[in-house]
């Protein structure tokens, strides 16, 4: 879904525009504003894939505005809306390197015929880097589980972190601001880095889930806030007020694995995040996860690690760089 920001002093301009963009598959109009210091701001603070400016807005014109915002992200495409037929606002537009210069009053179909050639220039298969496409390419969270280690133990030693993260961003722009926050630390070793893909596509996993199924923003926000404790579905469904049945299905339907392997498998990625950065030994490690018994914790390790806490631990000794 690409996010659209419309910024237009006229009132009936934004409600015309946001309601013909809202009829096209593949868009959502999330920001409507009557200035162009409100537009950068938010550019700034959230991921924006498209901008509609209306050239003569006080304090800060379209054209002041549009560079800005290319500052801030050249992937951001512009488009710019006025009234006047100007041959230097068209030269200005053009330097600015915005994607269309639309004359009022735009019609629906204009509307469409421009966004569809985006989604067409835009299209994620055209834009991803071949390094990714693994990633891009799990059809379920377990697959994506499993995949990343292998993905990242392909990888050369000399393979750039911040640009893989930077081609993830543009394949996920909805997720950008979550995967950009994880990438901010630098990487000095191999797990590290295999560690934070891991939180970016779980990341992906969610916000699709939350697009889906808006409930999925209270769980997650109980399963962040309890998950160093012992919980199950039971405290999920309770606290959510959903039922057990229809929390398992559509959790099934959006990850591809149960509430308890996912519970497991985030437990688990920051036990060896523990291990890799703190060096804490497993019954420290079963304590701060929430397990009763350390041999539990090391049963359920083994189950989804497919090696022993031991054997994790011998493996940190590859050093990533």
């Amino acid at each position: 879904m690409r996010r659209v920001l419309v910024a237009d002093d006229e009132s009936l301009m934004r409600e015309a525009l946001s309601r013909m963009i809202k009829k096209i598959d593949g868009f959502e109009v999330v920001h409507a504003v009557d200035n162009g210091k409100d537009a950068v701001e938010l550019c700034q603070k959230e991921a924006i894939d498209i901008v509609f400016l209306d050239i003569m807005m006080p304090e800060m014109n379209g054209i002041e505005t549009g560079q800005r915002i290319k500052k801030l992200n050249r992937d951001i495409s512009i488009y710019i809306l006025t009234a006047y037929n100007k041959l230097d606002y068209l030269q200005e537009a053009i330097k600015m390197k915005a994607e269309e210069y639309l004359l009022k009053p735009v019609s629906q179909s204009r509307i469409e015929e421009v966004l569809r050639s985006h989604l067409k220039e835009n299209h994620p298969s055209k834009k991803e880097n071949d390094r990714i496409k693994p990633l891009l390419d799990f059809s379920n969270y377990r697959e994506m589980y499993y995949g990343i280690p292998e993905y990242v133990e392909k990888l050369e030693a000399e393979a750039d972190y911040k640009e893989i993260i930077s081609d993830l961003i543009k394949a996920y722009p909805q997720t950008a601001q979550k995967i950009r926050s994880l990438a901010n630390s630098p990487v000095g070793h191999k797990k590290e880095f295999e560690y934070r893909l891991v939180q970016s596509m779980d990341a992906v996993y969610r916000d699709q889930a939350i697009e889906k199924h808006p409930i999925f923003v209270e769980v997650f926000k109980f399963l962040d806030d309890h998950l160093l404790e012992n919980i199950g579905l039971t405290e999920i469904t309770q606290c959510c007020k959903l039922s057990q049945g229809y929390l398992s299905r559509i959790f099934k339907e959006a990850f591809g694995i149960s509430v308890m392997a996912y519970i497991h498998m985030r437990k688990m990625s920051l036990a060896k995040w523990y291990f890799l950065k703190h060096q804490t030994s497993l019954t420290d490690a079963a304590y701060r996860l929430g397990y009763n018994e350390s041999s539990y914790f090391s049963k359920v390790f083994k189950k989804y690690e497919h090696v022993t806490v031991l054997e994790y631990k011998k493996s940190l000794n590859s050093d990533y760089r």
